[in-house]
């Protein structure tokens, strides 16, 4: 979850240095930044079906190889276009961590603990947003954003070897151990959750007893039966409403992440070095606030009336970069990035629980990936937003009167499933 925005969150932490030395507009800047999430986008809906099908290790090498790809080819020349066909690389990348890592907590984790796994997990993306705040203007102060592409594609290698290397010990922890459990001889798959519905089915079916396994997740080699084609179940409402909540706060939410640093600099004459600290700040407070609200989505039934609340958040947020650019007082900066990071970046962690929750057995993947679609669309649009206002009337507010306004019809649609729940209980 970290690899897989790596490339844009070191462009944001850089943003004021690679406008200057490429000679670009700030929307040119943020162009970048939505081909990257355009691409994401279109992929999911691919990926997230594949995720189903193939093996854990095979997507993760996927990922992070397509993000060393993608630096590396920003760097074959000191060109606009570099960054674009890097942006192109990137955006599957992205597009393949939500679904792959849904999968796994489906397929190993209890129902009851799925909230705060769910934390930790979306927290990734914000151990990204750390990492490039701290790491990347002062590597690209040295040594410009070629400095930076080596470092993170040298980052990138070494978690790729320590990642091959822990899936593979916990395959073979399970090869291991499942015959003994089952009291079942055939060997077991070298990929055991290679195909969706087992993911899912073992998440939900925490409670069988050890020496169980859960109906449905038998080795199709073993059993003919299961090599029939079952019929698909379709998505729920509330999956797709949880879809278009995604896209509405990743609108907003991204936004705010590719031009924070540049807004800092230009509006209350931050260093590069302090923007790109202000960015690792919002990291931290992403990493907290995400995990704080899986344990809350772990608790309370209600997914829909936490996503209301943390768009409130996210209107505030909006309203307080309004006010500071126009006073530029650095406090009011301050208390609208933490309500950024604590409330509607935290947004994420809500959502794919439930999905998680709502989506029928089988079709983890499927509905990962299209609620990964939606977020990647939005986090397509915002940076998109954004850039068009400041280049065509010349300031920050129009694009924050924009994220403001997308976030108020998220909380619509929040509302729309909080109806929708209340109705598929009666």
């Amino acid at each position: 979850m970290a690899a897989g925005p790596l490339f844009n969150f070191a462009l944001a932490a850089l943003s004021s240095q690679v406008t200057a030395d490429y000679g670009i507009t700030e929307g040119q800047y943020g162009l970048i930044i939505t081909i990257v999430f355009l691409l994401a986008g279109l992929s999911s809906a691919l990926l997230g079906n594949l995720a189903d099908r193939i093996p854990v290790r095979v997507q993760i090498a996927v990922i992070f190889g397509l993000m060393i790809a993608g630096f590396l080819v920003s760097i074959s020349a000191p060109t606009y276009a570099a960054l674009l066909a890097a942006a192109v690389i990137a955006g599957p990348a992205q597009a393949f961590a939500n679904p792959v890592t849904n999968r796994i907590i489906a397929g190993t984790v209890p129902p009851e603990k799925r909230g705060a796994w769910m934390g930790w997990k979306q927290s990734g993306v914000q151990f990204g947003l750390l990492f490039a705040g701290v790491t990347v203007p002062f590597v690209g102060g040295l040594a410009g954003w070629t400095g930076v592409a080596l470092m993170c594609v040298s980052v990138l290698g070494v978690l790729l070897v320590l990642g091959w290397l822990v899936l593979t010990r916990m395959q073979r922890a399970r090869t291991t151990r499942e015959p003994v459990e089952t009291g079942e001889d055939a060997p077991v798959p070298e990929e055991p959750d290679s195909d969706g519905s087992s993911a899912a089915v073992t998440g939900a079916g925490a409670g069988a007893g050890a020496g169980e396994r859960p109906a449905g997740t038998d080795d199709p080699a073993e059993d003919p039966a299961q090599k029939a084609p079952r019929p698909r179940v379709p998505l729920p409402p509330a999956v797709w409403l949880l879809a278009l909540c995604a896209f509405l706060n990743a609108v907003g939410t991204q936004g705010v992440n590719a031009y924070a640093s540049l807004f800092a600099v230009q509006t209350v004459d931050y260093p590069i070095e302090l923007a790109g600290t202000m960015l690792a700040i919002i990291g931290v407070l992403g990493i907290v606030a995400r995990n704080v609200w899986g344990r809350i989505a772990g608790r309370v039934r209600s997914a829909a009336l936490l996503i209301q609340i943390m768009n409130l958040g996210g209107i505030l947020a909006a309203g307080g970069l309004i006010v500071v650019e126009h006073t530029h007082l650095v406090p009011l900066m301050w208390a609208a990035v933490t309500l950024h990071a604590f409330f509607p970046l935290a947004a994420n962690v809500v959502i794919n629980s439930a999905v998680v929750a709502s989506a029928p057995a089988g079709r983890i993947g499927v509905a990962s990936g299209l609620v990964a679609a939606g977020m990647n669309f939005g986090f397509a649009l915002g940076p998109l937003v954004m850039g068009l206002g400041i280049d065509v009337f010349g300031g920050y507010t129009p694009g924050w009167i924009t994220l403001g306004a997308v976030y108020l019809g998220c909380y619509a649609v929040a509302v729309a499933l909080s109806r929708a729940g209340r109705r598929g209980r009666r």
